[in-house]
């Protein structure tokens, strides 16, 4: 595992098949305010360098970030993925969301929860979506055709997933960051879940990239191949 970064990161996003931009939260001094700055980690180099807004807004929302970044207040902030009509679903922490259409403008409105509770994260997996239901324990999944919940798995009093604070796609499989530092894996052919990672320390958010992985952890965040993932 190598430290690439001891500053809070509020977006991480896949750039290549080698590389993602990570964006650091920078605090000003003696202001309630912050900057942000964009880097890029080139995995195979281990390389980190620096990017520009442009570049990250592009890959977050497509080709038409400068209007969607408009009207997206605090845009880092948010998950967002261009979905399989090319219009731009965004999701913020307290579930609040919004549909832009094809030329970048706001086409709906809402708010994300089950059982009235609060839901998370955007995974993308083809015309369906993923978030977590930390209150919950759950993780749901969403049909992007029309934005309703079309599966679920773990329950209030289940031990499936306790607290999920994130989740992430790749490659077919779903990975999902839960208490104790663990991170459980959805096997993306029968949607059985199994451990997969268990860190020894708290576990925020998890990125996978092929046999490459970026994990968020209290202390710092860290990039690590397959061989020196912690698996259980």
């Amino acid at each position: 595992m190598e430290l690439i970064s001891s500053k809070e990161i509020v977006d991480i996003v896949r750039y290549s098949d080698d590389s993602a931009i990570i964006v650091e939260k920078l605090p000003l001094v003696n202001q309630n305010q912050y900057k942000v700055k964009y880097s890029v980690i080139n995995f195979e180099t281990k390389s980190v360098g620096v990017s520009t807004k442009s570049a990250y807004l592009l890959k977050k929302f497509g080709p038409n970030f400068n209007r969607i970044s408009e009207i997206i207040p605090n845009f880092v902030q948010c998950d967002a993925s261009v979905l399989y009509d090319r219009r731009v679903l965004a999701v913020y922490p307290n579930g609040e969301a919004g549909i832009f259409d094809r030329d970048g403008e706001l086409d709906w409105s809402g708010n994300f929860s089950y059982h009235d509770k609060s839901v998370k994260c955007l995974a993308l997996e083809g015309k369906y979506f993923w978030s977590v239901c930390p209150n919950e324990n759950c993780v749901i999944r969403y049909s992007c055709q029309n934005m309703k919940v079309d599966l679920r798995i773990g329950g209030i009093d289940a031990k499936t997933f306790v607290n999920p604070s994130h989740i992430f796609y790749d490659n077919g499989n779903l990975y999902v960051c839960c208490e104790n530092n663990k991170v459980r894996i959805i096997d993306g052919n029968n949607y059985t879940v199994s451990d997969y990672l268990n860190f020894n320390d708290g576990i925020k958010q998890f990125y996978k990239f092929g046999k490459y992985a970026i994990a968020v952890m209290i202390n710092g965040t860290y990039f690590m191949n397959e061989d020196e993932l912690p698996k259980i």
